[in-house]
C-alpha cells in the first residue's frame, strides 16, 4: 500500500522475503519510470533482442530454456563503457555480494481446503486431486506459480499438480486412487474413478477376475509415473491382439513401444492342439443371462 510522503504498508510475504535475504529495499513512485531509466532499458533491450518478433509457444520451461541459452551468450558481450566483458565486471561484483541462505525462500501461499467425496480440492476455481483417504477431509495447499502441492496435517506432501491457467478446469493424479483401489478392486465402480478411465481400460477391467484386476491397477498406478494415458491405452491395444492380456503382457507390451524392443511372439507347439469354444469373460455374461430370463 502506497500512503502520504512515499511510505510503503508491506505485505507480510515481501517482509518475509527481505529479512531471509537481509538486502534493503528502496522503492520508485509510480508511473516514474524515469526514476530507474536503466532497468527500464535493459527490460527494452531483453524484450527486443529475445522476445520479438512475437512468439507462440507451449511450453514455458522450455522457452526459459531457449532465454537461458540466448543469455548465456549476451553474457560474453563487451560493455559499452568499461569495455570489458560482462561476465568479468559480473565476477567482480560478486565477490561483494553477501552468502547467500542455504535454503530458498518458499514463496507460497499456504490455506486449508476440504476435499469434496471424490477427493478433489478447489483452489481458484480449478480443481486438483488429493486422495481417497483424504475424501470429505480437511487438506492443507501450498499454491505457488507454477505448481499446487498437497499436503497432510503434518505439512507432508500427498500430491503434486501443475498449476493449472486458462480454460483447464481439472488436474488428476491417479497414483494415489489407483494404489488403494489395487488392493480393493471390487470397490472401483463404486468410487468415482471408474467413470474418469479411458473406455478401453473400463472395458478390460469390466472383463477381468479380481486377481486381475489387483495386477492391472497396480501397473496402472506404477507405469503412470513415466507415461500417459494414451500411451498405455497404446499398450493395452497391442497386448490386447491375441486375447485377453495378463499385466505382465501389457507390460511387455509397453517396453516394446517405449524402448523399440521385440514383442513377445506366441510359442509354436509341434502338436497341433484342439480348439476350444469362446469364452465369456467377467461376469457380463450374467447379465445376458437375465435378459433372456426376462424374454421368456
Amino acid at each position: 500500500k502506497i500512503h502520504a510522503k512515499g511510505e510503503r504498508e508491506l505485505t507480510d510475504m515481501f517482509e518475509r522475503f527481505v529479512l531471509h535475504y537481509g538486502f534493503e529495499y528502496e522503492f520508485c513512485n509510480p508511473g516514474k519510470g524515469n526514476e530507474k531509466g536503466h532497468v527500464e532499458n535493459m527490460v527494452k533491450y531483453s524484450r527486443n533482442n529475445y522476445l520479438l518478433p512475437a512468439l507462440s509457444l507451449t511450453d514455458l520451461n522450455e522457452l526459459n530454456e531457449q532465454l537461458w541459452e540466448k543469455a548465456e551468450k549476451d553474457w560474453e558481450r563487451i560493455h559499452y563503457e568499461k569495455k570489458r566483458k560482462q561476465s568479468e565486471l559480473h565476477l567482480e561484483s560478486v565477490a561483494k555480494h553477501l552468502v547467500l541462505p542455504e535454503k530458498e525462500f518458499n514463496c507460497a501461499r499456504i490455506m486449508t481446503a476440504k476435499a469434496d467425496k471424490s477427493g478433489f480440492v478447489h483452489i481458484d476455481s480449478k480443481l486438483y486431486s488429493t486422495s481417497p483417504r483424504f475424501a470429505q477431509k480437511k487438506v492443507f495447499v501450498e499454491v505457488l506459480y507454477d505448481e499446487i502441492r498437497i499436503l497432510n496435517e503434518n505439512y507432508e506432501c500427498i500430491v503434486k499438480h501443475p498449476r493449472l491457467y486458462g480454460n483447464q478446469a481439472k488436474s488428476m493424479v491417479w497414483q494415489p486412487y489407483l494404489k488403494l483401489l489395487a488392493q480393493r478392486p471390487k470397490a472401483i465402480k463404486y468410487s468415482g474413478v471408474y467413470d474418469h478411465l479411458p473406455s478401453e481400460w473400463q472395458a478390460y477391467l469390466k472383463a477381468s477376475t479380481e486377481d486381475e484386476q489387483k495386477a492391472a491397477l497396480s501397473l496402472l498406478a506404477e507405469l503412470m509415473t513415466v507415461a500417459t494415458f494414451g500411451q498405455l491405452n497404446e499398450a493395452l491395444m497391442t497386448a490386447s491382439s491375441n486375447g485377453h492380456p495378463s499385466a505382465e503382457q501389457i507390460r511387455q507390451a509397453f517396453n516394446a513401444q517405449k524402448f523399440n524392443q521385440q514383442l513377445y511372439q506366441d510359442i509354436q507347439t509341434s502338436e497341433e492342439i484342439p480348439k476350444l469354444p469362446e469364452v465369456t469373460r467377467g461376469s457380463s455374461h450374467y447379465d445376458d443371462l437375465f435378459k433372456m430370463e426376462e424374454k421368456s
